[in-house]
């Protein structure tokens, strides 16, 4: 049985292709070792790149068991120089960020401080319960189901400032919407072209507004594939042999 994690566009490309091949797999969103990994011969990571601390502890159990793992990463956006970008690798990096600008532009502007954030929903909580938010709006953009926007609602943050869509977007869209809910700052994923990091940064550049991007960690642990065609073609060798 193949276990296939996510619900990234690439993850129903891949479910696509295995159907094709007449695999049989799982997909799923949610892990448990009991519940869900009773007899799995290949685990395939397709989940958002905001996910990949959540199954950090699938990467073990895979090595403790010889079962391969194979993770899709997206690759690594090119940035380009400005001093309007500020990289981070880890979310508290980001929320520190925030605690120290937030404020600052909330005096200048004499308003509250407009925050866009496309990371997710994940991590949400921490930017609501902050010492900064009393300071900031949050504009939130989430993949369009039910339960994100119920999560995101349930939080506090007000419907209209809720986007349910599903992207990646183009340049004049991300820039459209940044502009629309009047944001500050623009808070993001380094999810590579096929999330639409480029886009969103060059969008926000041209509108002037300061980026916090939370890029990529490099995790040596199981095996790596850069696109769906890659990781399908890992999977032909392996149940061929």
């Amino acid at each position: 049985m193949i276990i296939l994690l996510g619900e990234t566009a690439a993850a129903r490309e891949i479910a696509a292709g295995l159907e094709n091949r007449g695999l049989e797999f799982e997909r799923t969103q949610i892990w448990t070792e009991n519940a869900r990994l009773q007899t799995p011969s290949v685990i395939l990571d397709a989940s958002h790149p905001s996910c990949s601390s959540k199954f950090a502890s699938l990467n073990q159990w895979c090595e403790q068991r010889g079962v391969p793992y194979l993770r899709l990463e997206r690759a690594e956006t090119k940035i380009p120089a400005s001093a309007l970008i500020y990289p981070v690798y880890h979310w508290e990096e980001a929320l520190l960020h925030l605690k120290q600008r937030v404020p600052t532009l909330y005096l200048e502007k004499e308003r509250l401080v407009t925050i866009f954030v496309t990371t997710g929903s994940h991590q949400l909580e921490s930017i609501v319960r902050s010492s900064f938010a009393r300071s900031a709006r949050l504009v939130v953009r989430v993949l369009p189901e039910g339960r994100l926007v119920q999560k995101c609602q349930d939080m506090g943050i007000n419907p209209r400032d809720i986007i349910a869509m599903q992207g990646p977007f183009s340049k004049e869209i991300n820039k459209a919407l940044l502009k629309f809910y009047g944001a500050d700052i623009l808070l993001t994923r380094d999810s590579g072209l096929d999330g639409g990091t480029d886009t969103k940064i060059s969008a926000a550049l041209e509108l002037g507004l300061e980026v916090i991007l939370v890029k990529k960690i490099k995790d040596s642990i199981g095996l790596t594939a850069y696109n769906v065609k890659e990781l399908l073609n890992w999977v032909d060798g392996y149940f061929k042999n």
